[in-house]
């Protein structure tokens, strides 16, 4: 002690300083050892693949995967086509699993000879919009030489040759649609939606896989800059209750590709340290919130695992038809995503995603839309998680401007669907100007419809995108603006409102103003039957023709049978038809058909996938009159068994008994043959003694009897 004191005391009165103990270096990160396979597949999930494959699903989607693994090489073409390519990436993917789970030498070989037929000659190519095509190529070559890496039955002169090919298709991919400012300014800044998110995708998944070569750091900060800001809250792609902004065909294409590429994020076990990319961002509406800061670092937070990511596929399974397939709206064919089955190793609870996969009449179990999965479903799909319906049954989303209404989950149930998209929701080039449009199904037909995607252009857009080919009010022949190119949205902005739901009527508000008029469309669906249109249309301008447009898919070469007669139209198919009444308080409505030209609006329509182009049958209701409101009463029925009863009566509508009314709110009396009705509502639809169901009011009251009291003057009220 005596030492220690003095040697303090010498330190200080020579005025040296005491010796400062230097902090030993930090130490060295350890390095990240990559151990194959790490993508599609971990080497733990090689027992749990060879445990399920005897038993269903397994053992089919391995039978269609061992087809696909027997293709022969494609090399027919002379340019560099992705139909070719894509073919045997998705057949060298498919030997090197097999290789993998099974030990298996030859089909190890054969992954070698696909992998040796890769071209990389993608100058030579002369597809325009090859970027959309290029995850399929891209992600079955790398999953290719990542599983074929971990059996030990290639060559590793062959493995190394792979390798460089993919990395150079990857590269002059990224150069070329990314890096050069005018491919890129023409092919992915506009659109936002799917195609940069297909184009990131490809180029993030190799960049992942070949992690340390040279180009790999800014393929990686691009592609994940874009992933990140698109399915987030700034990208306008996805929204907060799950929509997607171009449809739930288009955004299939994007979601099914990035779920892939989050699942081999998280199976890699790699963190994502990058900096932003800000050059595919577009500053016009309603893009321009993006707060992209070039440089920027950030840590990729993967989605996959959030709400919000699942979103998507709830909200795709919340659109479907009773029998799986998602209704033909905006630029859309009738179609099933691909993936969202895959969840169930992924979230809490994805027992309603595989029942929706299961559940399609059309596509049961699909694998193949957007991006092949067939091995990733071996993988990934987890049968331990029990199939359920989903816990909702109708639904109302005012973000995507969207209602729709069903009697169940049955394949046979009636099912019907109101658009009213605003803002962001509507600003996508693959939009319609189909807001206020409706659309109905049941008994296992497709009957009221959207006219899908017609179009024989490729620079321009479909035909069926204006209001003309939708259910819509036109006034002197035209609704909303026409859609312009590119950003040039047209369209008008609409909100969904007052949706009721749960109750014996369901219903939800449309609004939208449009040439000089305010129209509010209500949809009603009564008792799980039948459905009432509401239009309630306000203008100061001068008597105009007013047309209520109604698409049905039947007649022509559709299929099916159409019959017009004086107040009503009907649309039937094999199973079922629907009855189409219109009428007015403000005069009678005469049922006509617009001019047909052949492979033109209105009759015109692309909705079955594979399918030419074909015709339907179309009906406007027409009155003219300044602001002339309408009410419609759509009535499905089973073919052979007896059809609802309608009746006219002093401009409302008699259906099975149910009194339907429409006219001006405020206090009134309206006297029937079968009773009075007293009321302050805009619109009511009752049943004497059972129900009433009333928009804009707060009482409707049938012989002195009140059926609802303390409605809502501004909304709807229902009183059972």
């Amino acid at each position: 002690m005596r030492s220690l004191l003095l040697g303090i005391v010498l330190a200080l009165s020579t005025g040296c300083e005491a010796p400062v103990q230097e902090e030993p270096p930090p130490p060295e990160p350890t390095p990240f050892v990559v151990v194959h396979p790490h993508l599609a597949a971990t080497p733990a999930h090689k027992a749990v693949v060879l445990e399920r494959v005897d038993r269903e699903p397994y053992a089919q989607i391995l039978a269609e995967l061992t087809a696909q693994a027997d293709r022969a090489i494609r090399a027919e073409e002379v340019a560099w086509r992705t139909s070719e390519q894509n073919s045997n990436a998705q057949a060298a993917a498919a030997n090197a699993f097999l290789a993998w789970i099974h030990d298996d030498q030859s089909r190890a070989d054969r992954a070698v000879e696909f992998l040796a037929a890769i071209r990389t000659d993608f100058e030579n190519r002369d597809d325009w919009d090859i970027n959309i095509s290029m995850p399929h190529n891209l992600i079955g070559w790398t999953d290719a030489w990542d599983l074929l890496s971990a059996t030990g039955l290639a060559p590793q002169e062959s493995l190394d040759a792979a390798a460089g090919d993919i990395v150079s298709i990857a590269h002059q991919f990224f150069s070329d649609y990314v890096l050069d400012e005018g491919t890129r300014t023409l092919m992915l800044r506009p659109a936002q939606n799917n195609h940069p998110i297909r184009t990131a995708v490809a180029i993030g998944y190799v960049a992942l896989a070949f992690w340390d070569d040279p180009l790999s750091p800014s393929m990686r900060d691009w592609a994940f800059s874009e992933l990140d800001y698109l399915w987030g809250p700034n990208g306008q792609y996805q929204f907060d209750d799950g929509s997607v902004s171009e449809g739930p065909f288009y955004s299939g294409y994007a979601w099914t590709p990035s779920l892939v590429l989050f699942g081999a994020v998280e199976q890699s076990g790699r963190t994502l340290e990058l900096r932003r990319s800000c050059m595919n961002r577009n500053d016009a509406e309603p893009w321009t919130d993006h707060g992209c800061i070039e440089g920027e670092p950030f840590t990729f937070a993967n989605p996959l695992r959030t709400e919000r990511f699942r979103g998507f596929a709830r909200w795709s399974m919340g659109l479907r038809l009773p029998w799986g397939m998602r209704p033909p709206r905006e630029d859309s064919r009738f179609s099933a995503p691909n993936g969202a089955a895959l969840l169930t190793s992924f979230a809490d609870d994805a027992g309603d995603l595989r029942w929706d996969w299961e559940q399609n009449r059309d596509v049961p179990e699909r694998t193949s839309h957007a991006l092949d999965t067939k091995l990733r479903h071996l993988v990934w799909f987890d049968d331990a998680v029990p199939a359920r319906e989903p816990d909702f049954v109708s639904r109302a989303l005012p973000v995507a401007g969207e209602a729709t209404f069903r009697s169940s989950w049955d394949q046979g149930a009636v099912w019907g669907m109101l658009m009213a998209e605003h803002g962001s929701a509507r600003k996508t080039l693959h939009d319609h100007v189909d807001a206020t449009s409706f659309q109905v199904a049941a008994h296992g037909e497709y009957l009221l419809m959207d006219t899908g995607y017609y179009k024989p252009v490729d620079y321009n857009n479909a035909r069926t995108a204006n209001a003309t080919g939708h259910n819509v009010v036109l006034i002197d022949g035209q609704g909303a603006p026409d859609k312009g190119l590119l950003t040039n949205f047209g369209d008008a902005d609409a909100w969904l409102e007052h949706a009721l739901l749960g109750g014996v009527v369901e219903s939800a508000e449309a609004r939208q103003s449009y040439e000089d008029a305010d129209l509010v469309r209500t949809m009603a669906f009564v008792d799980g039957r039948y459905f009432v249109i509401f239009d309630r249309i306000h203008s100061e301008r001068e008597p105009r023709e007013h047309r209520f447009r109604v698409h049905g898919w039947a007649g022509f070469d559709s299929g099916g049978t159409f019959t017009l007669e004086a107040e009503r139209a009907t649309w039937e198919r094999a199973a079922a038809g629907v009855d189409v009444h219109v009428g007015s308080p403000d005069g009678a409505v005469v049922l006509e058909q617009p001019p047909y030209e052949e492979a033109r609006a209105p009759y015109t329509h692309e909705i079955e996938e594979g399918r030419a182009t074909t015709h339907h049958e179309v009906v406007d209701g027409v009155i003219t009159a300044s602001a002339p409101d309408f009410l419609a009463v759509l009535a499905p029925y089973r073919v052979g068994e007896e059809r609802a009863d309608v009746r006219w009566e002093e401009g409302a509508a008699w259906v099975d008994g149910d009194l339907i009314v429409l006219r001006e709110p405020g206090e009134g009396t309206l006297v029937f043959a079968d009773g009075t009705l007293e009321t302050d509502a805009a619109a009511v639809i009752l049943r004497p003694g059972v129900f009433a169901w009333a928009s804009r009011g707060t009482y409707v009251r049938w012989e002195g009897v009140d059926l609802l009291v303390g409605g809502d003057a501004e909304g709807v009220g229902l009183g059972e």
